[in-house]
């Protein structure tokens, strides 16, 4: 170096000066040097992320901005080129090659600079962070220059130069502290702002503060930018999975080659590689898709751990300053300074990582919803059946959260073995082989944690069969609901209910208990390895002195260990629960799909099926595709033309639905051929109505022509309908056609069948719910030679015989076979089994008509002794279906009658709070305040004792072995008593939230199993379930989880708090405005946050309801081939959940930011206060007020956060709450008509 420069690059005495001075050499290498260092090994990755970038949003146009950053970079460079060329040419001194060497490198980054400027634009970067950084760091090594040359003038020209440097620099500094404008004001715009605006969240505040003003509702929340939607994270994801199948072919294909050559039996190899391909395709292409950004995360991550290892080491550069009283004060500025830069680095990249990661969790959330969507809409019959509504939304409600919650704690897999063991390395520089028995300490917690660990994967994974067995018998519940009321059966069925639901929580129980041990092990951990290793310090040696710097430190360390070792039990669970979800997933995307070449497609205007529209060649078709089941439909031979009207009968359960169903595919051909030419519309024996407007049920998609559909509503008779509903063709009709009668909901999706305007129209009994008349009408008009469809080939599954006289030809179905087919005279002279099922028929109608009669009859006699006027009714107008709109009559005013979900607004209201502590017993919540303060009690004893501990021993210089003995003893016990009662905090709390998820669950299945019919004619069942489903999971788990997180972080909050004002009470100065501070953005945030909770409820409910709903509807769906409309349908329902998921997430990081800002800030005004004193605080007390200042950083976060988490998630309790106060219909049990006590319980009837 000394040929580099011409001045020593180190003054060793620097510290012990009263003023900083750096040399020259120093000042011209390192402090210049480092900006472009960190420069040029960032670059790389940051080209390498823009030449990754595909979608560009909007390209930025040359601004007055961009302008300005490439005529101040140029202008930087010509200084640098004056500073060679001065120090070259003019300089008397010429020996030095630094001075002249760093101008060099500054001029060739700054020509980089300016051509990754103009890139930047070309990529849609609005605000660049790498060139922030660098510009900040130039300005700041400037500074020494500057303040050298301004007490030491040697040359003005000198001088300029080095404030010319500084200005450009800090003027390039500025203009990227501003964002180019953004045109789409609607997105997200954390892409669009300033670096510092991104590192802050400043980009939140205005959401935050509108939601401070005024209750938030959905449109308040940002739109997803393209490459966040669910269609473009679905269709990467597909991609991926692609691409992983084809690969784990070929290496399958390349193993059976390899077996084949060494001649070893290839079979439990291929079934097992198989397996193994199946389980793994999923995940691998879904971590796949992301690799960039989990990496990217992963080096984030690395970036905090390294800036957060270093904190402990600043920190005993500055107890060894306190312990120093001739160190100058500019040095503990210094310090201070440092130690506050320092945290504030580690605020900004642990913001940043969980950001990163997070957006990675909300793709995976999208992409799994996504996934199981369109699996949905291609599963086979047998599939269905193996997997219900229920449990599929138990995948997208709960099993892709999984996958969402994991992304932001996967990389403490290794951080947090990286971080364990460079902690242990500081500490053994700190106390040296006294760690040993700390360590081993430690490795004994750790296989006791890990068997904890594999209890609750066990637990999780029953509890989660259990919890889809329970969601399972919900949804068929709900679904069946009329029936169960009807039949007064509604207290077995909650017996039902309550018997899995008891099973579930004796899971919960003992997972909670695991849970509550695993977790106080791994916190007890420190604690355990602190006193290890003092004990084993102190008796190792009489030299061995428990100074400051030493405890400290290594508390720091400890606190450090700590992070990990708190953490590794949520990321094991998070683990297990993502491992468990992975099989789950993947075995539902594993299933049977409908086979797509099972139907021949063939074009309308296509002659190869000879003028036919339908054919059927040896068609045998069962509905799974177990080779053991009977066959439904055998040897079916099957030719209609087009144009032709056909009828098929047989009696019940003889195959005619079954045949309509093998022509859409639905059934598993076992043999033969099936071809079908051109379009094809189908009306389902049972009418599948949407939660729509009724024109949009008819329209189902398509535009809307005037025209055509008016003659579609007159033909289908819903004209007078039409004019008595409360909005006419606009109104909303209910979840299952609700308001609307059977005949009604029939005629709708008969008008949807012919607006479709198809070639081919399978019609599955569609009279059957339809009056006489009304069906002569419709078949007349619509289905008969001389209807709409008269040129359309129909293939018409009927039950009645009156238009069978009309049709080209009838088709006998007996026993899954075709036994006969021709002309309707024909027939009734050579089929036996068509004039059976005349026969059957007409003896129904007559039979019918006579219990009609008999009615009517009734009807009459009571004219006679009634006070009141009844007319006697006509035969129509007791075989009444629905012609007419209902006998309830409708209010002009309710046009919609599904209700919409209620969405409360302002704080969650005490009284739920109230619902949730007695839920929880009151003697549970006091003892749970009570071991909390004596934790708090015995967590402060400790600490103090500790610091007196230290400053007594340094007094002293040394102490006799008793003395220490006992102060260890005195710890230590200390500590084992604060581990005690913390293990009867978390446990007594686990066990009160357990009991309050028992009571909750009853309460609510109990409100809404008493509602009356009305509540589910306009409630969606979705909607319902995920009451079950989603806010009882948050009560089971979530909010557990929150309680017990926040009542350990507000003992550190509470003690930190006492401890500073303990060891100064000028430190008062500085909590009274801070705490201010932190009232305000902790009431402005909770204002927003719980609101946006609330909205993620909400939009998360539409998206099950929406599949409900679909999942109904699906063969008409596929029959319509609609599914891609569906799909758009259900990607729109989770962007808008996401979107607010979104908000309600970048809320909390907005806040994280703030508080630990606030965190940092007591941090920084505690070390200049200890400076500053009149008389020098001791490096005990000064060790213990920063060693727990620093821990509030994040405590003040985690407080509220975890306290608005209860607050969000106890909007679930508020949620069960509103459904457990239904208004109840009459009660089960009249006590007025209840037999007496001694009626008769059992006997025989003789």
């Amino acid at each position: 170096m000394n040929h580099f420069c011409t001045t020593p690059f180190w003054d060793e005495n620097v510290t012990n000066s009263s003023y900083p001075y750096l040399t020259e050499c120093f000042r011209n290498t390192v402090l210049q040097w480092v900006p472009m260092g960190i420069f040029w090994l960032i670059l790389p990755l940051w080209l390498y992320a823009l030449v990754k970038q595909q979608i560009k949003s909007q390209v930025i146009q040359v601004s007055t901005l961009f302008i300005t950053k490439m005529i101040l970079t140029t202008l930087f460079i010509l200084i640098q080129i004056l500073r060679i060329i001065h120090y070259v040419f003019l300089s008397m001194n010429k020996e030095g090659h630094a001075n002249w060497f760093t101008p060099v490198l500054y001029i060739i980054t700054a020509m980089t600079i300016i051509w990754l400027i103009n890139y930047e634009r070309l990529k849609s970067v609005f605000a660049s962070g790498l060139l922030f950084i660098f510009w900040l760091l130039v300005s700041l090594a400037a500074i020494p220059d500057i303040i050298h040359y301004s007490v030491t003038i040697s040359l003005w020209i000198v001088f300029i130069s080095i404030w010319l440097h500084f200005l450009f620099a800090f003027g390039l500094f500025i203009t990227n502290c501003f964002a180019e404008k953004y045109i789409n004001s609607d997105v997200v715009p954390e892409l669009y702002v300033s670096f510092p605006s991104r590192i802050f969240f400043g980009w939140v505040t205005p959401l935050i503060l509108r939601g401070y003003k005024k209750p938030l509702t959905e449109k308040d929340c940002w739109k997803l930018s393209k490459s966040e939607q669910t269609v473009t994270v679905v269709q990467q994801v597909q991609s991926f999975m692609k691409d992983t199948k084809i690969s784990y072919d070929d290496k399958l294909s390349n193993d059976e080659n390899r077996n084949l050559l060494t001649n070893m039996p290839i079979v439990d190899i291929k079934k097992s590689s198989s397996k193994q391909k199946k389980s793994a395709i999923f995940w691998h292409a879904l971590f796949r898709t992301y690799r960039d950004k989990l990496i990217a995360g992963g080096l984030i991550r690395l970036a905090h751990d390294l800036t957060q290892l270093s904190g402990p080491i600043i920190l005993k550069l500055v107890l060894n300053y306190f312990a120093d009283s001739t160190k100058p004060i500019w040095l503990g500025i210094f310090y201070a300074i440092l130690l506050s830069t320092c945290i504030f680095c580690q605020i900004v990249l642990l913001r940043s990582y969980f950001q990163c990661q997070f957006l990675v969790g909300l793709r995976f959330r999208s992409a799994i919803t996504g996934l199981i969507y369109r699996k949905s809409l291609k599963l086979s019959n047998s599939s269905k059946q193996e997997t219900t509504t229920g449990e599929i939304v138990n995948l997208m409600a709960i099993d892709a959260s999984h996958f969402g919650e994991i992304t932001t704690q996967m990389h403490i897999l290794w951080s947090g073995p990286l971080l364990i063991i460079i902690t242990l390395v500081l500490l053994y520089r700190q106390m040296q082989w006294s760690i040993i028995p700390g360590v081993v300490v430690l490795f004994i917690m750790i296989p006791i944690n890990l068997f904890l660990q594999r209890m609750q994967k066990k637990l999780t994974y029953k509890q989660m069969i259990v919890k889809d067995q329970r969601i399972k018998t919900m949804s068929e519940i709900l679904n069946g609901i009329k029936v169960i009321k009807l039949y007064a059966w509604e207290m077995a069925f909650i017996h039902s209910i309550t018997r899995i639901r008891d099973k579930e929580l004796g899971y919960i129980r003992q997972k909670a208990i695991v849970t509550a041990i695993s977790n106080i092990l791994w916190t007890f951990t420190p604690i355990l390895v602190g006193i290890a290793t003092f004990a084993a310090y102190i008796l190792s040696s009489n030299e061995n002195i428990l100074t400051a710097d030493k405890a400290f430190v290594s508390l720091a360390l400890f606190h450090l260990l700590r992070g990990p070792l708190n953490q590794f039990p949520n990321v094991i669970t998070s683990v297990i629960d993502a491992r468990v979800s992975n099989k789950r997933i993947q075995k539902f995307l594993n299933n049977e799909e409908l086979d797509e070449n099972a139907v021949n497609k063939i074009s309308i205007d296509s002659k190869l099926l000879d003028g036919n529209s339908i054919k059927i060649e040896n068609g045998s078709f069962r509905w799974s595709n177990v080779v053991d089941d009977p066959l439904i439909l055998k040897n079916i031979n099957l030719e209609i033309q087009q144009g032709s009207l056909i009828a098929l009968v047989g009696m019940v359960g003889s195959g005619k639905s079954s045949i309509l169903a093998a022509l859409l595919g639905e059934m598993n051909k076992v043999h033969g051929n099936v071809s079908i030419s051109g379009k094809i519309a189908y009306v389902p024996q049972t009418a599948w109505i949407m939660n729509v407007t009724l024109r949009e049920n008819i329209l189902f998609g398509q535009d809307f022509d005037e025209n055509l559909y008016n003659r579609v509503i007159e033909a289908c008779a819903l004209k007078q309908d039409l004019d008595m509903l409360p909005a006419g063709d606009q109104t909303e009709i209910g979840e299952k056609g609700i308001n609307l009668s059977g005949g009604q909901r029939q005629r709708v999706s008969l008008a949807r069948a012919l607006y479709s305007n198809a070639d081919i129209y399978l019609l599955d009994d569609p009279l059957s719910a339809v009056d006489a008349h009304v069906g002569a009408h419709i078949f007349k008009k619509v289905i008969g030679p001389k209807g709409l469809l008269n040129s359309k080939t129909r293939l018409l599954v009927t039950h009645g015989v009156s238009h069978l006289n009309k049709c080209n030809n009838i088709i006998v179905v007996s026993h899954g076979e075709i036994v006969d087919y021709g002309l309707y005279n024909d027939l009734m002279i050579r089929s036996k089994i068509l004039q059976d099922f005349v026969h059957s028929v007409v003896t129904s109608d007559t039979e019918q008509y006579s219990r009609q009669t008999s009615t009517t009859e009734s009807l009459a006699s009571m004219h006679t002794t009634s006070t009141e006027l009844i007319h006697n009714p006509s035969q129509n107008d007791i075989q009444h279906d629905g012609s007419t709109v209902t006998t309830i009559e409708i209010e002009e005013e309710m046009k919609k009658i599904i209700q919409k979900e209620t969405i409360q607004t302002g704080s969650v209201k005490l009284n739920i709070f109230s619902i949730y502590i007695h839920a929880c017993k009151l003697t549970m919540v006091m003892l749970i305040t009570l071991f909390f303060c004596l934790t708090a009690c015995a967590s402060l004893s400790a600490n103090i004792w500790l610091s007196q501990w230290t400053d007594k021993a340094k007094e002293n210089n040394n102490t006799s072995s008793n003395n220490r003995i006992r102060d260890m003893n005195i710890y230590s016990t200390l500590g084992l008593i604060q581990g005690l009662f913390a293990f009867a905090m978390q446990l007594t709390l686990k066990l009160a939230t357990y009991i309050a998820g028992r009571k909750l669950h009853w309460i609510i299945l109990i409100g809404v199993l008493h509602a009356p019919m009305s509540f589910f004619d306009t409630t969606p069942i979705g909607r319902v379930i995920n009451r079950f489903a989603r806010d009882i999971d948050a009560v089971d788990s979530t909010l557990p989880a929150a309680f017990s997180q926040s009542f350990t972080t507000l003992i550190t909050v509470v003690t930190t708090l006492i401890l500073l004002i303990y060891g100064s009470w000028f430190a008062i100065i500085a909590l009274i405005p801070l705490s201010i501070l932190f009232g305000f953005i902790q009431r402005v945030y909770v204002s927003s946050s719980r609101q946006l909770g609330r909205l993620d409820s909400v939009t998360r409910s539409s998206i099950y309801a929406n599949f409900a709903e679909t999942i109904q509807g699906l063969s008409s769906i596929r029959a319509y081939h609609a599914q891609q409309r569906f799909i758009d349908v259900s990607d729109r329902f989770v962007d808008r959940n996401i979107s607010c998921h979104f908000a309600s997430s970048v809320a909390n990081r907005w806040l994280g930011v703030r508080l630990e800002m606030i965190g940092n800030t007591l941090v920084f005004f505690t070390a200049i206060i200890a400076v500053f004193m009149p008389h020098r605080m001791t490096a005990g007390t000064v060790g213990l007020m920063i060693t727990f200042a620093m821990q509030i950083t994040n405590s003040l976060n985690m407080l509220v956060r975890m306290s608005s988490d209860i607050e969000t998630n106890t909007v679930s309790v508020e949620r069960i709450n509103e459904y457990a106060e239904l208004k109840p219909e009459a009660s089960w049990e009249i006590p007025e008509t209840k037999p007496s006590s001694h009626w008769p319980k059992n006997g025989n009837i003789q």
